[in-house]
């Protein structure tokens, strides 16, 4: 069973994702792939409580890929987040097999554009998406499960051509 959802959101784990996407699927874990708070004691210590009940555990990008197929395989389900399209991008090269991608929460930043309530995209993410949908990579923008997802290329016109 394993990946229940992969996820970008440049919050990682909080409320929505513990509760919006956990109540509903009711990971067993939640694997981070995320550099910066893997070499941080402090934010990994903080990640990996945030979910109750759940083994939350923080990878370097390069770690997250090597252990991605296997864990695709294990019994349970698990969610996959990281911070942004370029790591994303980064684990589908480094082997990891993404066939959806959801966009929970790219937010606003200068020079980013809004494409959605809680999705904005500057030139580096457009590039970032315009790969990972060239490697056969669907992505979709979706905040919680109970709203309809939508596909990335129908809310950005910079994209419809990609």
């Amino acid at each position: 069973m394993s990946w229940m959802t992969q996820r970008v959101d440049d919050r990682l784990i909080h409320g929505q994702v513990v509760i919006a996407w956990g109540e509903r699927l009711r990971p067993d874990r939640i694997v981070i792939a995320d550099d910066a708070a893997a070499s941080n004691d402090w934010e990994r210590d903080l990640l990996t409580s945030a979910a109750p009940g759940v083994n939350v555990r923080v990878l370097t990008v390069t770690e997250a890929a090597a252990e991605h197929g296997a864990e695709a395989q294990r019994a349970g389900g698990a969610f996959l987040l990281m911070r942004d399209l370029e790591t994303a991008l980064t684990l589908v090269e480094l082997g990891a097999r993404i066939p959806v991608l959801t966009l929970g929460g790219l937010h606003y930043a200068p020079g980013k554009d809004k494409i959605s309530d809680y999705v904005y995209l500057d030139e580096a993410d457009r590039r970032a998406a315009r790969s990972l949908i060239a490697r056969g990579v669907r992505l979709e923008v979706q905040d919680v499960p109970a709203s309809r997802p939508q596909p990335l290329e129908s809310l950005d016109p910079a994209l419809r051509t990609a």
